[in-house]
C-alpha cells in the first residue's frame, strides 16, 4: 500500500465522518424540535393548534444543540491535544519507562523498539493499562510524532511474544495509514453527542433533588406543577435522544473502522511474516469470555481505537467497531488451529519466500544499486511506510549487537540527552573539543557534561550504523524533558551543528530529526499547516536539497544532480538549478527542510523520490547517504525503513 496515498485515504474518510456526524447532528435537532413542540406546546402554538412548521423555534433548538455538540466536541478535543499519550492517559494508562526492567515489559518494549528501528518511525510513548485483565491493545495519536501504543496488563501477561508482536505489528499499521488523527476526531464527536444525554440527565436530577416535584404544594397552583413535569419529561425525551445520538456514534465508528481492522490485520502479516502470531491473539480474545473488554468507562466512545471490541451492546449485529473473531481468523490464516507445529512452520516459510522483498510483478527492474538488481529507487520509494519480517529480523540484530552502555544511555533521560550531544559532536569530522565542552559546561549541570565526554569516547571507536538507531531509541527518554529543559537542550544542539563542521550533513540531519520529533511534544502545534500543493512552489527549497546531496555524493556533482532532478523535471519551476556549496550551506539547508515540511502528501513523495534518485546515482548508497536520507525522511514525516536500501 502506497504510504503517501494511505495517509491521503484517510484524510479523505474525514468526508465521510463529517457527512454521518451532520447527519447524526440533524437527527438529534429535529427530534429534540418535534419534542419540544410536544411538551411546551402551549409556548408554540397557534389558533390552529401545535404548529408543525415554526422556523423560529427550530432556529432557536438548531443553535442551543450546536452550541452544546461543538463545545463538548471542542472540549474533548481540546483534552486529547496531546495526542497519544492523553488518549491513554484517559484510558487510565501507565506509562513504560524506556528504562524498566520488568520483564514483561521489557519484552514489550524491545518489540516496539525493533518494530520503529525497522520502520523508521519515531519510537511511540508505550503504555499499560493495569487495571485492565481482557487481552486488547490500542495505538493514537495525531500523526507518526506523537503516537502511543498501549496494551491491556492481560495482553501483557497471557500472549507469547510472536501473538504480541503481531498485534503491534496491527497497530503500528493504523499509525502507517494515518487512522489516528481520525479516530481522535472521531471521540470528539461522539462526546460532543453524548452531552445531550448528559444534559437530559441533569436536568431530571436537579429538579429531582432540588425540590422541584414540591413546587406544587407550596405554591398551591397547579402551574407550577405542570411546567415541572414538562421539565422532567423534556429532560428525559435528551436522555432517550441521548441514547439515539450514541446510536448514530455507533454507525459512524462502524463505518469508520470495520475495514480499516482487516487491512491492519492483513498488514501485520505482511510486516512479521507470521500469520500465527496475530491469529493467535485473535484465538485467545474469541476463547475468553469477556473478549476483549475494556472496563474503564471510555470503553465505549474509544471502542474504534482497539485491537479487538472493548464495547459490547445489543447494537454489535448491525453496528460493531470490529469485525467477527472467527471471519478475521479465516482471513489471516484459514488453517489455523487444525494443524500441527510442523505443518505451520512450513506455511510460515513458504509464506516468507512467496512475499520477500524484490521487484514486484509488472514493474520493471530499472537499474539496481548495491548490486542488487529489484533494489531501485522506485522500489526504495514504495517501500515508504511498510515493514516486512527481514526488516524486523535485521532491526533486531542491529538492537542486538549495539553494546549495553549505550542502549542504557538512550533509556535514560540524562543519558538520553547526552547521548545526542554524543552523536553530533562525534559524526564532525573536524572537531573543536575545547570548544565543545566549553559550550556544553555553560548550558548543561556537570553530570551531563561528564556523561557526553564519557560517550563521546566510547562512540569514537563505535559502528556508525548504531548512531542513527541510538538516536531514534533516546526519543521517548528525552519526551521527559520539561518545556524548560527542552528549550535548552535545543539550543544547544541547533548551536553545535550550526557553528560547527559545515559539512557535517548527518549531524545536521540527525538534529533536524531530533528537534522535529520533540517539538511535536513540546508545542500544541502538531503538524504545520499545509502551504504547498505543487514543486513550483517550491524551487528555491528544492535546489538548495538536492544541491546539497548532489555535493555530497561520491558521483560526479552535476550527475546526482541530474539524476534528482530527473523524476521531477515536469513538475518544477525554471528557477531550480545546481547551486554551489557555498549556497547551500547547513543554515539554508535548515530553512528549506522547515519549508518543505509544510507539503502536502503528493509533493513529499516527489521530494523523496528526487532525493532517492539523488544519492543513488551511483548506483550504491553509503552508510551516510542512508543514514542522511532516513532522517531528513523523517523531518518530512516519510518514514523510510531499515534494509529498504540494501
Amino acid at each position: 500500500m502506497d504510504f503517501f496515498e494511505a495517509q491521503d485515504r484517510a484524510k479523505q474518510n474525514t468526508t465521510k465522518l463529517i457527512f454521518l456526524y451532520m447527519l447524526a447532528v440533524i437527527g438529534i435537532i429535529l427530534s429534540i424540535y418535534i419534542v419540544s413542540l410536544i411538551i411546551f406546546h402551549s409556548q408554540v402554538t397557534t389558533e390552529g393548534g401545535i404548529a408543525i412548521w415554526y422556523p423560529g423555534w427550530l432556529a432557536t433548538v438548531s443553535v442551543l444543540v450546536l452550541i452544546v455538540i461543538l463545545i463538548g466536541t471542542a472540549v474533548r478535543v481540546s483534552q486529547l491535544r496531546k495526542g497519544g499519550s492523553a488518549v491513554a492517559e484517559l484510558l487510565g494508562g501507565r506509562k513504560v519507562e524506556p528504562s524498566t526492567t520488568e520483564q514483561n515489559e521489557r519484552r514489550l518494549m524491545n518489540i516496539v523498539e525493533e518494530m520503529s528501528i525497522a520502520s523508521g518511525l519515531p519510537v511511540p510513548d508505550v503504555y499499560v493499562l493495569d487495571n485492565e485483565d481482557n487481552i486488547n491493545a490500542f495505538a493514537a495519536g495525531f500523526g507518526t510524532n506523537d503516537a502511543a501504543v498501549g496494551v491491556t496488563r492481560g495482553a501483557l501477561e497471557k500472549l507469547t511474544r510472536d501473538e504480541l508482536q503481531g498485534v503491534m505489528a496491527h497497530e503500528f499499521s493504523h499509525i502507517f495509514n494515518g487512522d489516528m488523527r481520525l479516530n481522535i476526531r472521531l471521540i470528539g464527536i461522539l462526546n460532543g453527542i453524548l452531552v445531550i444525554h448528559i444534559m437530559g440527565m441533569i436536568l431530571m436530577r436537579s429538579m429531582f433533588y432540588s425540590g422541584g416535584m414540591r413546587v406544587r404544594s407550596r405554591g398551591g397552583g397547579r402551574g407550577g406543577g405542570n411546567a415541572t413535569i414538562a421539565i422532567i419529561a423534556f429532560g428525559l425525551a435528551l436522555v432517550i435522544i441521548g441514547y439515539i445520538g450514541m446510536l448514530f456514534g455507533r454507525m459512524i465508528q462502524s463505518a469508520i473502522s470495520r475495514q480499516r481492522e482487516f487491512l491492519a490485520d492483513a498488514a501485520a502479516v505482511q510486516y512479521t511474516r507470521n500469520p500465527d502470531g496475530i491469529a493467535g491473539a485473535l484465538n485467545k480474545i474469541g476463547k475468553t469470555k469477556k473478549g476483549g473488554k475494556i472496563n474503564d468507562g471510555h470503553a465505549m466512545e474509544m471502542s474504534h481505537l482497539f485491537f479487538a471490541s472493548s464495547f459490547h451492546s445489543a447494537f454489535d449485529r448491525l453496528f460493531a467497531t470490529h469485525p467477527p473473531l472467527q471471519d478475521r481468523i479465516k482471513a489471516i490464516s484459514p488453517e489455523f488451529g487444525q494443524r500441527d507445529d510442523r505443518s505451520s512452520r512450513k506455511i510460515r516459510e513458504k509464506f516468507q519466500k512467496e512475499h520477500v522483498a524484490g521487484t514486484e510483478p509488472g514493474k520493471p527492474e530499472g537499474r539496481g544499486v548495491g548490486g542488487h538488481a529489484a533494489l531501485t529507487p522506485e522500489v526504495i520509494l514504495a517501500a515508504i511506510g511498510t515493514m516486512g519480517g527481514e526488516n524486523l529480523s535485521r532491526a533486531g540484530k542491529l538492537l542486538n549487537e549495539i553494546p549495553v552502555s549505550l542502549r542504557e544511555a538512550a533509556h535514560e533521560p540524562l543519558g538520553a540527552e547526552a547521548l545526542i550531544y554524543g552523536l553530533l559532536i562525534t559524526s564532525s569530522k573536524s572537531r573543536n573539543e575545547d570548544e565543545l565542552n566549553e559550550r556544553l559546561d555553560d548550558k548543561t549541570s556537570d553530570a551531563v557534561a561528564e556523561e557526553t565526554d564519557r560517550l563521546v569516547k566510547e562512540l569514537d571507536s563505535a559502528d556508525r550504523s548504531w548512531f542513527l538507531p541510538l538516536a531514534e531509541l533516546a526519543l521517548p527518554a528525552l519526551r521527559n524533558m520539561s518545556k524548560a529543559q527542552y528549550k535548552v537542550f535545543r539550543e544547544i544542539v541547533e548551536k553545535v551543528i550550526l557553528d560547527g563542521d559545515p559539512e557535517n550533513l548527518f549531524g545536521f540531519a540527525l538534529e533536524k530529526m531530533v528537534t522535529h520529533q520533540l517539538d511535536t511534544t513540546f508545542s500544541d502545534v502538531k503538524k504545520p499547516e499545509v502551504r504547498h500543493h505543487h514543486l513550483k512552489t517550491l524551487g528555491k527549497e528544492l535546489s538548495v536539497l538536492l544541491s546539497a546531496l548532489a555535493h555530497a555524493s561520491d558521483k560526479d556533482t552535476e550527475a546526482a544532480w541530474n539524476s534528482g532532478i530527473e523524476p521531477v523535471e515536469k513538475f518544477i519551476s525554471d528557477d531550480v538549478k545546481l547551486l554551489s556549496k557555498a549556497d547551500c550551506g547547513l543554515n539554508e539547508l535548515n530553512s528549506a527542510l522547515d519549508e518543505l515540511a509544510a507539503s502536502a502528501n503528493p509533493v513529499k513523495k516527489y521530494i523523496v523520490s528526487a532525493m532517492i534518485h539523488c544519492i543513488t546515482a551511483d548506483q550504491k548508497i553509503s552508510t551516510e547517504e542512508m543514514e542522511l536520507l532516513r532522517a531528513v525522511s523523517e523531518t518530512l514525516d516519510t518514514p523510510i525503513p531499515l534494509g529498504a536500501m540494501g
